[in-house]
C-alpha cells in the first residue's frame, strides 16, 4: 500500500495528490448532503404521532396595511371560498380610509365567517405587522391559528382544509410558499433561491431542528404564541417570524405539509433592487440565530463553495487523469442533485424549476457569500 502511495506521490507529486483528494472528500460531503435532502421527497405525515382526531376549527388573520382595492376582489374572495366548513377569516385592516373599511364590512354579508378589524394608522404611531398581527390573533375565535399575507396567493380552494388538517400532527403547521411564477430569467432566479431556502428549513423541521417559517403560510396555537409573548423581538423590521417559530418549535410539535394543496405564491419583485432589498431585509435576523441554526446554513454554503474552488482548481491545474476525475465527480453531483430536486419540487407542487439547476446550483452560492458578507453593513444603514 505505501509502495503504491509513493509511486502516485512521485508520479503527480504531493500538492496534486492532496488537491484531488480534497476534491473525492467534498465530493462525497456533498452526495451525503444531497441524499440527507431527499427526507423533504420521502416524509410521510401520515407516519407521525397523531395529537387531534379531526382536524380542528381555524382562525386565519391577514393584516391589510393601506387600501389594495385588487385584493380584495381577488386573493381576498379565493381566501374567504375555502373549502373547510370550520374557519374563519380574521382581517385587520391598518389605515383610515372609511370607504375601504367598508366595502370590507360589506363582504361580511356574504361571508359570515369574515371578522374585520380597523386600526387607525397615525405617522405618530405606526402601527407594525407585529401589533397588527397581535390584535388579530387575540380578536381570533379559535385556538388553532394560520396567518398569511395580502401579498400570498392560494393556488387551491382546499388551502384552508389542508393547513387545518396538519394541527392533528403538531402545534405548529408549515406549508410551502415561493415567489409567483412570472416571465423571465430573473423571477426563475428569484424561484429557485427560496426554493432551496424553503427546502432546507423544511428538512431540518422534519428532523425535529425547525429554524425557518414563512409568514405566508404558518400556523400555530394561540397557547404557544401568548407563551413566549409572540413577535417579540421589537428592533426587527422583518424575519421576527424565524425568530418566533425557533422558541415556539420542538421536536415533535411541528407538522410539515408537503403537498401541492398547501402550495401557495407570494407576489413576485417587481425588480432585481427590490429583491436583494427583501433579502437583505429577511437576513437580518440571521445575528439571533443559535449556533445550530447558523450552522446548517453556513456549513451549507461553506461546503459548496469549497467543492466548486476546489473541483475548478483540479480541472485548471491538474493531469489529464485528475481533470477527467474531476469533471466526472461533478457531473456525477449534478445528476445526484438533479434528481433530489426534481423529486422534492414535485413533492410540494413547484413545477419548471428543477431544469436549470446546473447553472442555478453554480451561480447561487456565490451570490449568497456576497449577500452574507454585506448583510451586516445593510444592517447599520437601516438602523
Amino acid at each position: 500500500m505505501s509502495l503504491v502511495r509513493d509511486i502516485i506521490v512521485d508520479g503527480y507529486g504531493i500538492a496534486a495528490v492532496v488537491l484531488i483528494l480534497i476534491v473525492v472528500a467534498l465530493f462525497i460531503e456533498q452526495i451525503v448532503s444531497l441524499c440527507r435532502s431527499m427526507i423533504v421527497a420521502k416524509f410521510k405525515q401520515t407516519a407521525r404521532k397523531q395529537f387531534l382526531q379531526a382536524q380542528p376549527p381555524i382562525s386565519i388573520v391577514v393584516p391589510l396595511f393601506g387600501e389594495d382595492e385588487e385584493y380584495l376582489k381577488g386573493d381576498f374572495r379565493t381566501l374567504l371560498s375555502q373549502s373547510n366548513q370550520q374557519y374563519e377569516v380574521v382581517a385587520v385592516y391598518v389605515g383610515k380610509e372609511d370607504a375601504y373599511y367598508a366595502t370590507l364590512k360589506h363582504m361580511r354579508k356574504f361571508f359570515k365567517h369574515l371578522n374585520t378589524i380597523q386600526i387607525d394608522y397615525t405617522p405618530q404611531y405606526p402601527i407594525t405587522m407585529r401589533l397588527a398581527l397581535n390584535i388579530g390573533i387575540k380578536s381570533a375565535t379559535y385556538e388553532h391559528i394560520v396567518v398569511t399575507t395580502p401579498e400570498t396567493s392560494l393556488t387551491t380552494r382546499d388551502w384552508a382544509t389542508y393547513m387545518a388538517r396538519g394541527f392533528m400532527y403538531g402545534d405548529i403547521v408549515l406549508g410551502y410558499c415561493n415567489w409567483e411564477k412570472g416571465p423571465g430569467v430573473m423571477n426563475l432566479f428569484y424561484r429557485k433561491y427560496r426554493f432551496s431556502e424553503v427546502s432546507r428549513y423544511l428538512a431540518e423541521a422534519i428532523r425535529g431542528r425547525l429554524y425557518g417559517a414563512s409568514r405566508n403560510c404558518m400556523g400555530f396555537t394561540k397557547s404557544l404564541y401568548f407563551g413566549v409573548r409572540g413577535f417579540n423581538h421589537l428592533d426587527l423590521t422583518a424575519g421576527e417570524d424565524d425568530l418566533f417559530i425557533q422558541s415556539i418549535a420542538t421536536e415533535d410539535n411541528v407538522s410539515v405539509l408537503l403537498t401541492p394543496n398547501a402550495h401557495c405564491a407570494e407576489k413576485a419583485p417587481h425588480s432585481f433592487s427590490s429583491w436583494l432589498t427583501e433579502v437583505y431585509r429577511q437576513g437580518q435576523t440571521r445575528r439571533y440565530y443559535t449556533q445550530s441554526a447558523r450552522n446548517v446554513e453556513g456549513c451549507a454554503l461553506l461546503m459548496r463553495l469549497s467543492f466548486f474552488v476546489a473541483t475548478i482548481g483540479a480541472i485548471v491545474l491538474l493531469p489529464l487523469e485528475f481533470k477527467l476525475l474531476s469533471a466526472l465527480l461533478l457531473l456525477v453531483r449534478y445528476i445526484v442533485m438533479g434528481v433530489a430536486n426534481s423529486k422534492i419540487a414535485t413533492r410540494v407542487g413547484e413545477k419548471g424549476i428543477a431544469a436549470w439547476d446546473p447553472i442555478f446550483d453554480f451561480f447561487e452560492p456565490w451570490v449568497r457569500f456576497v449577500i452574507r458578507a454585506t448583510q451586516r453593513e445593510r444592517i447599520s444603514v437601516w438602523r
